[in-house]
């Protein structure tokens, strides 16, 4: 009899024994699944990081807080007779077409004239017709010139910004009749663009 009892015990500590082993693989198969499950954040593809693209500038007047007026306008045959006539610049006894825009003060002063873009300044000049000059080379194969200065406050090579000063208004010798003045030039891919349809997009929509 007691060795009876005795077997009985032995066979229900072993009957314990395997359903705690057997409730441990269950929990330890509902945890490992659950893991597999969990859901994982996002992964972003490589390059479309928001804080990696730059944003697209627009292209803005040479200046700032000025009141000013036009005084050449970009040659368009397609313009009115009269733009079109605002578009020549009287040099002698000869008329030019102009390839860019001449901007002034109403109270004709100097101003300073800024960057439109922010890029890299490739050239700058003197001409006997058009003064001091500055080009700046910008992305989307575009490039800004600025003619009629006064004065250049930048360098060849240096890196510039969206509105920072390039230089000061002032004469050239090819339009007298300008004034104190700018002539704005934007040239993409080696064509000329009227500034005043081109301000104000970006440059990728040009």
């Amino acid at each position: 009899m007691k060795e009876w009892i005795k077997k009985i015990g032995q066979n229900k500590f072993q009957f314990f024994f395997f359903v705690g082993i057997l409730a441990l693989l269950v929990v330890a198969l509902v945890v490992s699944t659950s893991i597999r499950e969990t859901p994982k954040p996002p992964i972003d593809p490589p390059g479309e990081d928001p804080t990696d693209v730059e944003a697209v500038e627009e292209i803005k007047l040479p200046f700032a807080d000025l009141d000013y007026k036009i005084v050449r306008k970009f040659y368009d045959k397609n313009e009115s007779q009269e733009n079109q006539l605002k578009g020549l610049i009287k040099y002698g006894n000869t008329y030019r077409t102009s390839l860019g825009t001449s901007f002034s003060c109403k109270n004709d002063e100097p101003f300073d004239v800024l960057a439109s873009l922010s890029g890299k300044v490739v050239e700058i000049k003197e001409s006997p017709l058009y003064g001091k000059y500055v080009v700046i080379e910008h992305k989307d194969n575009l490039k800004t010139y600025y003619y009629a200065l006064s004065e250049v406050t930048v360098s060849v090579g240096a890196d510039v910004s969206q509105g920072s000063k390039i230089g000061v208004s002032g004469h050239s010798e090819i339009d007298k009749e300008a004034g104190n003045h700018v002539y704005f030039k934007i040239v993409k891919s080696g064509k000329h663009l009227n500034p005043e349809k081109t301000i104000g997009k970006k440059t990728t929509d040009i």
